[in-house]
């Protein structure tokens, strides 16, 4: 039998010493052994850099000065020699058999470039601190031992193929349920470090110009919301937006399988994206950012009247947190 191909695995860490032991050990026991674990420190303050250093041959660090996901991707893929490329992040963790299945997945289907799987989203129950347990270490080892045996068959989702259309409607692949094939990343060039939020879906986005993507029907991964997640917090940019205009500029509605977007369907998600800036900033008592991505969502949907109330309300409510300015 011919060796199993290398998988590389790319964590980026920021601050991530309370969750990072539960991350790697989701990674490290998948019983997948043809696998390199790239973590990427980006100026953790706390003590993640002496975390990671416990691990030893397990897992290779690398440091760089805080730059963001993105930069932190692409320092790793720098070095990674998997051909196959995956990605966790440090508060999140795989669920047994994600690897195994998605190799098998790539092995079988030398058209596709990627597969991803689906998430469930991972909160505290109302009124606590505390996550549910993630799964045990027995688990991953069973759920390797079963696939060995007698691997199940692959089940897909409709998401397959040209998904260029369905991602300009939504960011229908997570990052961290994904396995890559490197040369398809080498392609499109990594990710765009300029962004420091949305790099991933403008990855999948270049990604679905040129390559297949299949999603196979299993939940793979717990994907953790909490105060600190970077999609929670109020960036001045929206990353989202600017990204999607961006790729409409350059390669308008239409995939390269002929389905298209229609102009009703963008002028919602456009609506969408830029609303619900404005709404976050307007929680976060940034009155400036808030009615600017309001006059934004304006453009897309002038006759909205909950829209009209929120951006009235930036200039009538002084009493209001959005009131006080960025």
């Amino acid at each position: 039998m011919s060796a199993p191909p290398l998988v590389t695995v790319i964590m980026p860490v920021f601050n991530a010493s309370a969750t990072l032991a539960q991350a790697l050990g989701s990674v490290l026991w998948q019983g997948y052994e043809a696998i390199e674990v790239i973590a990427v420190d980006d100026g953790s303050t706390d003590d993640s850099r002496q975390l990671l250093a416990t691990y030893g041959d397990a897992v290779r660090v690398l440091h760089q000065s805080q730059q963001g996901p993105a930069a932190a991707r692409n320092l790793a893929l720098q070095h990674a020699r998997g051909e196959y490329i995956a990605f966790v992040d440090a508060d999140d963790v795989w669920l047994p058999g994600k690897l195994l299945s998605q190799v098998a997945y790539l092995q079988a289907h030398p058209d596709v470039s990627a597969v991803f799987g689906r998430f469930m989203r991972w909160e505290t129950p109302t009124g606590e601190r505390r996550f549910a347990e993630p799964p045990a270490r027995a688990a991953y080892e069973q759920a390797a031992t079963r696939w060995r045996q007698q691997p199940e068959p692959f089940k897909t989702t409709a998401l397959k193929g040209d998904l260029y259309a369905d991602l300009l409607l939504d960011s229908v692949v997570h990052i961290i349920t994904a396995l890559v094939r490197r040369s398809a990343i080498d392609d499109v060039q990594g990710f765009d470090a300029s962004l420091h939020t949305g790099s991933d879906y403008d990855f999948w986005l270049r990604l679905s110009r040129a390559h297949r993507i299949d999603q196979l029907d299993d939940c793979v991964a717990w994907y953790r919301i909490h105060a600190q997640s970077i999609t929670r917090q109020p960036w001045p940019q929206n990353a989202e937006y600017t990204i999607l205009m961006r790729t409409l500029a350059q390669h308008g509605a239409r995939g390269a399988d002929g389905r298209a977007v229609s102009e009703v369907q963008l002028q919602r998600r456009l609506f969408g994206i830029a609303f619900g800036h404005g709404y976050l900033h307007f929680w976060h008592g940034q009155a400036v950012h808030a009615r600017r991505a309001f006059a934004q969502a304006l453009s897309h949907s002038f006759w909205h009247p909950r829209l009209w109330v929120y951006w009235i309300l930036t200039f009538l409510r002084p009493g209001h947190p959005a009131a006080k300015g960025s």
